[in-house]
């Protein structure tokens, strides 16, 4: 019986060999007491084909699904005490399951734990290093526990993955919030790396930064998350309190920018919203000028702006979405 399952959902990443690249770097682990799981998605490339290669099981389902769904059909084929769960577009550091597994070994008492993204990302255009930063900073600055599972990697005892495989769950973010409302606890550990291989493009940057606070507001709704605000040393699973206020403020500032544009007197009111949105980045701002160049920073700043904009309005529309679902299925009031 292999003491970590390794279970990775995937659909159509044969380009660039990446899946080859992460089950790769997974076999290339120092630690060896584990089986590896791929569940494909009915892909249409050589995904299976180059998946086969390294995974002691693929299990291939005849449609397309969501990686949630996928994930759940490994959790029913794993046979470890402990299930690790990371992305077909990650390569996880050699050490990466012996953190998992020794954590767990001094820490009897956790139930999963959460890594994070890396600095490091391969691509260099300008929106998947910003991605790449923004994603990473915004992660290393959560404390210790957590209220949910971030999907590059995390693992999760197999006795506590019992209430993720219930109902319909939409994102490791509810995964999570199920883990930490059924009374079970989520570390997280900084140590914890991941390369994330992903490219974004203008595009696929607004889908995905859309799609995320979209899911994260119909879960803050379902599951209460006004009730955690504040607490557990951040603001609602991985929006810190600074990001909060930093979407907060991003409507009624573009509003005041539009008046002062046209005509009407409201300069300083807009300077001050302005600066208290700066002084809610500014450690973020100061983290790229380490990191990158004054003109990556300059750039960097207006893409937040836009960036909060669209987050902004990916909460606005889950909010409502959720709300209207539960208007018709009768859970409201």
């Amino acid at each position: 019986m292999p003491h970590l399952s390794i279970i990775i959902s995937v659909y159509n990443r044969a380009k660039d060999n990446e899946i080859g690249r992460c089950l790769e770097a997974i076999r290339l682990s120092t630690y060896h007491d584990y089986e590896l799981i791929v569940i494909d998605a009915n892909s249409q490339d050589e995904t299976v084909t180059i998946a086969r290669k390294y995974a002691d099981k693929v299990i291939e389902l005849d449609q397309r699904c969501g990686r949630t769904t996928a994930h759940n059909v490994g959790i029913k084929e794993a046979k470890g005490d402990i299930l690790v769960f990371t992305d077909s577009d990650n390569i996880v550091r050699q050490d990466t399951l012996s953190r998992i597994n020794d954590f767990f070994m001094r820490h009897p008492e956790a139930d999963a734990v959460v890594g994070l993204v890396s600095k490091e990302h391969p691509n260099p255009d300008f929106f998947s290093q910003y991605k790449n930063l923004y994603m990473h900073y915004r992660l290393s600055k959560l404390p210790s526990r957590i209220t949910f599972l971030q999907g590059d990697i995390n693992a999760v005892k197999a006795k506590a993955a019992v209430v993720i495989c219930e109902g319909v769950i939409t994102d490791d973010t509810e995964r999570g919030q199920r883990i930490f409302l059924s009374g079970k606890q989520i570390f997280f550990l900084k140590d914890l790396e991941v390369v994330h291989l992903k490219k974004y493009s203008l595009v696929s940057f607004v889908i995905n930064d859309f799609q995320i606070p979209f899911d994260w507001a119909k879960i803050f709704v379902r599951y209460k998350g006004w009730k955690q605000l504040g607490k557990h040393d951040t603001g609602y699973c991985h929006a810190p309190k600074e990001q909060l206020m930093s979407i907060i403020l991003i409507y009624p500032i573009t509003v005041l920018i539009m008046m002062t544009v046209f005509g009407t007197s409201t300069r300083l009111i807009t300077s001050i919203m302005c600066l208290i949105w700066l002084l809610s980045n500014i450690k973020f701002f100061v983290f790229l000028a380490r990191e990158k160049n004054i003109y990556f920073l300059i750039t960097s700043i207006f893409v937040t702006f836009f960036d909060n904009l669209v987050m902004a309005s990916g909460i606005i529309c889950g909010f409502f979405s959720e709300i209207m679902n539960q208007m018709r299925s009768g859970r409201v009031g």
